[in-house]
């Protein structure tokens, strides 16, 4: 009897995802007489790379063999312990979307980016720390000059 993986779970949810985008897709605008093709022609390939993707992590997880369930501790104290990390990325996300109306975007921005990269490499030496604020104060304000004088977009 085949029983629900993590992988199983994430290849049907992505599939689930991809339908729904694809029957969404149906809405953008079609294409104008002086457009080769449509609006929807990017999103769609995206969705059908995605969707190839997904079906290869069904058949992969298909042919793997599962482990059986930890005992002792708790289940939901091991999956913590081994997600920790991601837990603690998705809240300094949140406190970061929280945050940049209220900063703006190159102070909020470079907070971010600056603990998400601590937090990623560990900042347990002189030199990873000069790689964290190189990249943090070097891409944050790279991104504001193109989005702002580049690309006329406005940020926060």
């Amino acid at each position: 009897m085949l029983t629900l993986t993590k992988d199983r779970a994430l290849a049907l949810a992505l599939l689930l995802i991809v339908a729904v985008m694809w029957v969404e897709s149906g809405s953008i605008r079609p294409p104008t007489s002086w457009q080769p093709y449509g609006s929807a022609l990017f999103p769609r390939i995206l969705l059908v790379t995605i969707a190839l993707l997904s079906v290869v992590i069904l058949v992969r997880s298909l042919f793997t063999k599962v482990a059986p369930p930890a005992s002792g501790r708790g289940v939901l104290t091991e999956w913590f312990e081994r997600r920790k990390t991601v837990v603690a990325l998705f809240v300094m996300f949140g406190l970061y979307a929280a945050l940049l109306p209220v900063l703006g975007y190159i102070v909020a921005t470079m907070v971010f980016l600056i603990a998400s990269l601590a937090l990623l490499l560990g900042v347990d030496t002189k030199r990873k720390w000069a790689i964290n604020l190189g990249i943090s104060c070097t891409l944050v304000p790279l991104v504001f000059v193109i989005f702002r004088y580049g690309l006329n977009v406005w940020l926060p």
